[in-house]
């Protein structure tokens, strides 16, 4: 139960602020304080500050790019954060949920009664976020993630090309021989590490395995991310069949330009990832011959590029 509770949390309020960003985005939204109304339910704030008045209830309370200001009495059933701005809680308000800022302060009365996790993030960045808007502090956090991921993904490339090179060309020839079933066991593969994460976290088997699965899960992302770099390089320079590091610098350039588009760019990379991950596993980290993989759902002759 543990397990899952660290990582539901942070997945549950990405997808809530992604939903705020696109909300943002397709609509926009004014600069001017919001109110709650008396009624009872959920409330949010794009661009502006939002305040829960006194004595005033409601389910959960956000704001992206604002403060949250809880007045004397008020009280939110669920959670209540502020994203870009400071969540200030007055005297005798009540949170039965979660209650955090990031980019900003919380501001709590010694009354404040939070039942659920308090906690700040990024605190100090408060400037930024002023400076360049919640949408641009949050691209800009996406592309620092980002760049600091291929430059691992890079290090990582120019080992693995140097000490497993057959192994690297063995998962790229089976992702561009078998890529329907690289995709079925890529998903496969992710639905059973989160399976036997729940299953065993918080056990003492868990605390032995679970250190050894997500190092295998690290070594096979990283083998596939590598795979599907030089398979994308090696479409791009088809002349130079054999060049493979600069196939997998031409896949890598290509892949970190599309993780820069907004939102889908990040999503559109995890995609394709998928596909790696799945070859990496479905040709037994490069140790099982293309030629002796069973066609199933691609339905397809092994052919020589």
């Amino acid at each position: 139960m543990k397990w899952t509770l660290l990582k539901w949390k942070p997945l549950k309020w990405g997808i809530i602020s992604l939903l705020a960003m696109i909300w943002a985005l397709v609509i926009g939204s004014s600069y001017l304080p919001a109110q709650a109304s008396p009624v009872y339910q959920d409330i949010f704030k794009v661009g502006g500050d939002l305040i829960v008045t006194e004595d005033q209830t409601v389910r959960d309370a956000f704001a992206i790019g604002g403060d949250v200001t809880l007045q004397a009495g008020a009280s939110v059933q669920g959670d209540t954060f502020a994203i870009g701005g400071n969540l200030q809680l007055e005297d005798n308000t009540q949170v039965e949920g979660d209650a955090f800022a990031i980019g900003g302060r919380m501001i709590r009365a010694k009354s404040a009664v939070v039942n659920g996790n308090e906690f700040t993030m990024l605190e100090n960045l408060s400037g930024v976020f002023k400076r360049f808007g919640v949408l641009g502090t949050l691209y800009l956090g996406n592309v620092i993630f980002w760049f600091v991921s291929f430059v691992v993904a890079a290090i990582a490339g120019l080992l693995l090309l140097s000490l497993l090179p057959g192994h690297v060309k063995a998962i790229a020839t089976t992702l561009h021989a078998r890529p329907f079933n690289s995709l079925l066991y890529g998903l496969g593969g992710i639905a059973a590490l989160t399976v036997l994460g729940v299953l065993i976290s918080g056990s003492v088997l868990g605390a032995i395995l679970l250190p050894l699965v997500n190092l295998a899960a690290l070594l096979t992302c990283l083998l596939g991310y590598v795979a599907i770099c030089v398979w994308i390089g090696k479409q791009l320079q088809r002349q130079k069949p054999e060049a493979y590091f600069r196939h997998f610098w031409l896949g890598l350039l290509l892949l970190f330009v599309v993780s820069l588009l907004p939102i889908v760019g990040g999503l559109l990379v995890s995609f394709i990832s998928l596909f790696g991950f799945g070859a990496t596993l479905l040709a037994r980290y490069g140790t099982q011959p293309d030629t002796h993989l069973p066609v199933t759902i691609d339905g397809l002759d092994y052919q020589t590029e």
